[in-house]
């Protein structure tokens, strides 16, 4: 079976991401992609572990050691030929894995890091690099000068995806949580994205304008100011708003927000303190939506090439 690692410099680089969504494009009906997560710990535990069966859930999921996922590789189905496996940032660890497995391996990296003298510790296991969360005015760097630093290192460029905000997205039910807050109404939107924040009634356009200039919007006002409330409410892409001081809007806002199928959110803090802790919740955003595996996979397959990688997985992989 033909497995590939997936690896990095350093963490929330976009391995868990990338790993699901080629595992969903490497996947037919007849022939599921093996997916999982090489952990030291309790894999049953592990989020990124546990968000491969979620997600997949079509596809056999296997997390463990290296040289249990190994076993459990060589036991697969015949009707499973690919194996997608998430590493680590440790080079030591992923080629013990790539050994066991005898795989090749992919080395997602971030835009910025340095990748000149990992490439060399991979030798021939290395299949190839992903760079991953590309700012939008850097794609030329990717195209002209990194592009070469990487052809001179010795291998091969599959692409470069662009940084995208969905997924860097919480889910509402996590805003809510992180920030002590309590649903007034919509509570069974728990689950849904939030990929921008904007804060109503500190600018001089508040209205609808102002409000659409950003998709998926969760809207920070305050509790009352019920005519920035019915502006947000009234802008198809406000998809929640986190009311602050701890005040509860007027019962109108509470129907308009219902009618609307828009959350509302009551949470301790004013509106500065709300948005500057909004920032501490970003490390625990984890890849773990639905809609976020919809988006990698289709970034994923417009901006990697998918056949160089099944070419080169098709081909021996020795170190």
């Amino acid at each position: 079976m033909a497995t590939l690692v997936i690896a990095s410099i350093s963490g929330r680089s976009g391995k868990t991401a990338i790993a699901a969504a080629l595992a969903s494009l490497l996947s037919s009906d007849d022939s599921p992609a093996l997916t999982g997560k090489a952990v030291t710990g309790d894999a049953v535990n592990d989020a990124d572990a546990n968000a491969f069966v979620t997600l997949l859930p079509n596809n056999p999921t296997f997390s463990g050691s290296a040289d249990e996922i190994a076993t459990n590789i060589s036991q697969s189905s015949d009707n499973t030929n690919i194996a997608i496996i998430e590493g680590s940032a440790d080079i030591q660890s992923n080629l013990h894995l790539a050994d066991a497995t005898d795989g090749l391996v992919l080395l997602v990296v971030r835009y910025g890091e340095n990748i000149t003298e990992i490439v060399g510790e991979y030798g021939s296991r290395l299949a190839g690099v992903v760079v991953n969360a590309v700012p939008k005015y850097r794609v030329l760097d990717i195209e002209g000068t990194l592009g070469k630093d990487i052809g001179v290192a010795g291998t091969t460029l599959f692409g470069s995806i662009p940084d995208d905000r969905r997924m860097l997205a919480p889910k509402l039910g996590q805003v809510a949580e992180f920030l002590d807050g309590q649903f007034l109404s919509g509570d069974d939107q728990s689950d849904r994205l939030l990929d921008n924040f904007l804060i109503g009634g500190l600018v001089l356009d508040w209205g609808p304008f102002y409000f659409s200039s950003r998709k998926n919007t969760g809207v920070i006002v305050r509790g009352d100011r019920p005519d920035v409330q019915l502006a947000a409410i009234q802008t198809d892409t406000t998809r929640a708003i986190v009311l602050t001081k701890g005040v509860r809007p007027v019962e109108y806002v509470i129907y308009e927000a219902e009618q609307a199928g828009v959350p509302l959110v009551v949470v301790p803090g004013n509106t500065h303190e709300v948005a500057e802790q909004l920032e501490g919740l970003q490390p625990q955003v984890g890849f773990d939506h639905a809609d976020k595996l919809n988006r990698m996979v289709d970034l994923v397959s417009g901006h990697l090439d998918i056949t160089a990688i099944k070419d080169r997985l098709a081909q021996p992989a020795t170190r």
